[in-house]
């Protein structure tokens, strides 16, 4: 059986290339053609010195494969912090067994005789070309079936954060959901708004302003004056918002001294932020008590 060198180092730069670019997608991290190029380049430079120096016993080991995975994520993403590197390393990972099991199922369904030496595949494929174009199509197929059926979980999971909102010297925190969707503002101010469970709310404001927002509909607005201080008065918002069957919603709010969102390494601190009060439950599965929108986690 003869092996082309020149065919074997184009097919697996565009294999690399493309291992490279769902990478990309999987973790996250951007990257440029270029650096992909090389990475590429890098590890079809390693598996030609594996064929054509078989006596260098190191290459064929899992140290050797793990310290060319280091070099290829190395070259191909800016890995500015340890958790980079292992999320880039963990998402090369996962997308490279995928595209190794594309390849090997393609084989098998195709009948192909299939050699295995020194740690490599080797088949008799009248095209390899077509084989190649096959397995990245299918891998492509697989990993984006990979990541529809986790997307949703793992973005819900790293889109939940602690917000903390203070009032004159209390304050309470809360896990509050990112929502993308959440686009309320204040009408007169412009200010985005928090919206936060009724419950998680009870230990920072006054009793009779939370008598005043589970009943605030059946309350008159001469009444807020009576029943609260100047403070609260002036406090109290309440927020028109559209929703699915609901054309014309009003929710209770307030504006607090600040609310601190921690996201991951970061702290995001509002001044001008409004809470609005929701009676009901936000999440059925109890993961989070508030929802906030991206613009209160953005320098």
């Amino acid at each position: 059986m003869y092996v082309y060198i020149d065919l074997l180092f184009f097919e697996n730069i565009l294999v690399n290339y493309g291992i490279l670019s769902v990478t990309e997608k999987l973790s996250g991290m951007a990257s440029t053609a270029w650096r992909k190029l090389a990475s590429s380049a890098v590890g079809t430079v390693y598996l030609v010195v594996m064929l054509t120096c078989p006596s260098i016993r190191s290459l064929y080991t899992i140290g050797g494969k793990i310290i060319l995975s280091f070099l290829m994520i190395a070259a191909a993403f800016p890995l500015r912090t340890i958790k980079n590197l292992f999320k880039a390393l963990l998402s090369f990972y996962i997308t490279t067994f995928i595209f190794a099991g594309a390849g090997y199922a393609l084989m098998s369904l195709t009948g192909q005789v299939i050699y295995y030496k020194n740690g490599i595949f080797y088949n008799r494929f009248r095209s390899d070309t077509l084989l190649l174009i096959l397995t990245i199509s299918f891998g492509f197929l697989l990993v984006r079936a990979f990541t529809d059926l986790f997307r949703k979980r793992i973005e819900k999971e790293s889109y939940i954060v602690n917000a903390c909102i203070s009032i004159d010297g209390r304050s309470v925190s809360m896990p509050a959901l990112i929502d993308t969707g959440n686009t309320l503002l204040d009408p007169v101010t412009r200010c985005p708004v928090m919206v936060a469970e009724l419950d998680g709310l009870k230990e920072l404001l006054p009793p009779k302003m939370l008598e005043w927002a589970k009943n605030w509909s059946q309350t008159d607005n001469a009444e807020i004056s009576i029943e609260h201080d100047a403070e609260w008065t002036r406090r109290i918002r309440l927020i028109p918002f559209n929703s699915i069957g609901n054309t014309n919603g009003i929710l209770p709010g307030f504006k607090p001294d600040s609310i601190s969102v921690e996201k991951e390494d970061y702290c995001f601190e509002k001044t001008q932020v409004v809470v609005c009060i929701c009676k009901n439950r936000l999440s059925a599965a109890d993961q989070y008590h508030a929802i906030i929108s991206p613009e209160m986690v953005s320098a």
